[in-house]
């Protein structure tokens, strides 16, 4: 164990002196990385320049990076006009499309295209975020924490202090200081937030996602993944929330959009906001992840896309409803199971176990070497032993938070009825403005039928001490009947739609602790503590073995250190190129419109390639305009970068700072990237922009948008 291992405080200083003198890590290769923006200058910038690039990198840092800003905190998007206009993927904004669709103005079928800024529609739920300021002040806060201890708590509440500092200093804005390398590298970000964003511009959905979820993680690709959308502020320039006087928000710096084309071999690099990777993690969180993590997710979640996706096929108001959710929960179910299918052909978990044991046999000391062959072990006895409880509450998080949405809401409001109902004031009116954006894209019928597949899986695949206690009742009451069961509970809660619960909410009878739904969410939540105190104690020892094991591997005089990635803004560069396969066969780096047409006319019946005939007559009249190359119209291509989830809707920009595309996807043979990144197999997909410039004045005829992106 890692606590009696390091009991002496005396003894545990000597260790990790010796740790870190005796023992190298894996050197990162340079063409791999999510570089922090603060250190371009001193790490990178002379492998970007004999790539290609042809712009000083301190214009990179202290110009672009504040054109670039985080959407939602789950995605990138960039101004590229003097005029507050942002481009990001369809897919970031799918979320924002739908709540503005209808079955009267179904944006998701039809696109929408705002002709003038009057018609652009102002959004809720929408958040944008611009740094203003992003600083190494490593010197600064280690002059501080000079005879600190080292525990968190304490040095947290030292970088906390120089952050407070820099908050005083940049009123009104986010200032955090992020610490990386074990507290020695420190970077300050003071970043703004937007929150009257609009919907400008959008494609159908059938043009923005063409190939579906049949093509989704895949290359080759042919989707047209963006939208448009529009900052407002105040007319003095202030940040505020949706108003009717606001303008467009003028940025200080916006991108400069390229419709010269590239080639291949050419320079590239994206910015964006990734969210977390973990490069470093062990062969046994891999197999975790592999066998405990991934399963549940998989098989839940593929089960409800089914009946989600029988019930939007035929009924398009269903699809509006459910459009987003389905999306998103697709999204992540394949790059799971693309997960766990590379990490077996690649055999990841085996090769993380070799640079394990070629880590343990490069220390030349032998209390260094069972000290961290003591971490390993730790770690794996902890995961082998927590692994069916992981499993469950896998199940839990995927069958009762995301799957069934009526017991989802009680978990996350329901369970404040009580107090509302007290308190009847500003409490009631939040609480109905919750289940009114609960229920707007919900469906009885649809969460019925989802909860009796859901719970059948649930009931087949964990062990009966792990289930909650209503199952017992379904067995005895309801002899097993579990669709029974859930029709009862549907027909009897007041939960099961908006009307029935407001209606309750107004009736001085009624307890809501007598509702049946409610008693299954309490009785899930009871089994649910349970199993998370049963693991939380070894997990506990797993983490802090994981945290000594790690800092021993890092190598404090590496120059090309770059921390996981974390939600902050990054860099990543490489070039446009191909993408070679183990099999002596090579995917070209770049698609186009004909293979658009070929691809919709090779599915005919599936509607993952459905395509509108207003597309089709473009091609057959090659009215590409300006856009077009040798007869055809360019659509996606790929580079050799380094991103992961958050980065979608990254510009990728040219050797000059130009934008060229938009990074919306990675390919299928990049799956284990988060943990294990393979310059030969993992490639960036990314929207040409000539084909998005193409969509906006050839299809939508927004000629104003044209003029407002490319200075005409």
């Amino acid at each position: 164990m890692i606590t009696g291992l390091f009991s002496k405080c005396s003894r545990m200083k000597k260790i990790i002196i010796l740790l870190l003198l005796v023992c190298p890590v894996l050197m990162l290769r340079a063409d791999e990385g999510m570089w922090l923006l603060s250190r371009l200058k001193q790490h990178n910038e002379a492998q970007m320049k004999k790539l290609g690039l042809k712009i000083p990198v301190e214009y990179i840092v202290d110009s672009l990076s504040q054109a670039i800003i985080s959407y939602n905190g789950s995605g990138t998007a960039s101004f590229i006009s003097k005029d507050g206009l942002l481009l990001t993927n369809y897919h970031c904004a799918y979320a924002a499309i739908q709540q503005s669709s209808s079955d009267e103005h179904n944006y998701i079928r039809d696109g929408f295209w705002a002709m003038n800024q009057g018609e652009e529609i102002p959004l809720k739920g929408v958040d944008i975020s611009i740094n203003r300021v992003i600083k190494d002040v490593s010197e600064e806060v280690n002059a501080k924490l000079v005879g600190v201890k080292p525990e968190y708590s304490t040095r947290f509440g030292v970088v906390n202090g120089i952050a407070e500092k820099y908050r005083k200093q940049y009123p009104g804005m986010k200032v955090t200081v992020k610490s990386y390398r074990d507290y020695t590298l420190h970077v300050l970000y003071v970043t703004q937030s937007f929150q009257d964003v609009r919907l400008v511009g959008a494609p159908p959905f059938a043009i923005a996602k063409f190939g579906g979820e049949t093509d989704n993680w895949t290359w080759p690709r042919h989707g047209c993944d963006f939208a448009f959308l529009r900052v407002y502020a105040s007319k003095d320039g202030k940040s505020t929330g949706y108003h009717a006087d606001n303008v467009p928000y003028h940025p200080e710096v916006y991108l400069k959009v390229s419709a010269e084309g590239y080639e291949k071999g050419d320079y590239a690099m994206s910015i964006g906001y990734p969210g977390f990777t973990e490069r470093n993690a062990t062969s046994m969180l891999i197999w975790e992840r592999q066998n405990v993590l991934n399963p549940p997710l998989i098989k839940v979640r593929t089960a409800r896309q089914e009946i989600l996706q029988k019930f939007m096929r035929e009924d398009e108001s269903l699809r509006i409803k459910y459009a987003e959710k389905f999306a998103s929960s697709a999204n992540y179910c394949k790059n799971s199971i693309g997960v766990n299918q590379w990490i077996e052909d690649l055999d990841v978990c085996k090769k993380k176990a070799e640079q394990e044991r070629e880590f343990l046999n490069s220390c030349e000391n032998d209390s260094v070497r069972q000290a961290y062959a003591g971490m390993l072990q730790t770690m794996e006895k902890g995961i082998k032993e927590t692994a069916r409880y992981r499993l469950a509450q896998g199940y839990y998080v995927e069958v009762f938070g995301e799957g069934c949405e009526m017991i989802s809401f009680i978990s996350g409001f329901g369970r404040s009825i009580p107090y509302v109902r007290k308190e009847r004031g500003e409490s009631m009116k939040n609480f109905v403005v919750n289940t009114k954006m609960q229920y707007k894209d919900y469906s009885e019928k649809v969460d019925r039928a989802v909860t009796k597949a859901l719970l059948k899986i649930m009931q087949n695949d964990l062990e009966a001490d792990l289930l909650p206690e209503f199952f017992t009742t379904l067995k005895t009451e309801y002899k097993g009947d579990i669709d029974r069961f859930v029709d009862n509970m549907y027909d009897q809660s007041v939960f099961a739609n908006e009307e029935r619960l407001l209606a309750a909410l107004n009736d001085p009878k009624w307890n809501v602790e007598n509702d049946i739904a409610y008693q299954v969410e309490a009785q899930m939540e009871k089994k649910r503590k349970e199993i998370f105190a049963l693991v939380s104690k070894k997990l506990d020892v797993v983490r802090k073995a994981q945290y000594q094991y790690n800092k021993g591997r890092l190598n404090f005089h590496q120059e090309d250190y770059y921390p996981d990635a974390d939600k902050t803004i990054r860099l990543s560069y490489g070039t446009i190129c191909d993408l070679p396969l183990g099999n002596g066969t090579v995917k070209p780096y770049q698609t186009r419109l004909s293979g658009v047409i070929a691809k919709a006319d090779a599915n005919m019946g599936n509607p993952d390639f459905d395509l509108p005939e207003k597309l089709r007559k473009f091609w057959e009249s090659k009215d590409f305009g300006r856009y077009g190359e040798n007869g055809d119209l360019p659509t996606d291509f790929i580079m050799n970068g380094d991103v992961t989830g958050g980065n979608s809707g990254s510009p990728l920009l040219n050797a000059k700072g130009e934008l060229i595309g938009l990074v919306f996807d990675c390919n299928w043979e990049s799956m284990t990237r988060d943990f294990n990144f393979d310059q030969n197999l993992h490639r960036v997909i990314c929207l040409d922009v000539r084909y998005l410039l193409f969509i906006t004045e050839k299809y939508a005829h927004m000629n104003y948008i044209i003029t407002e992106i490319l200075g005409e």
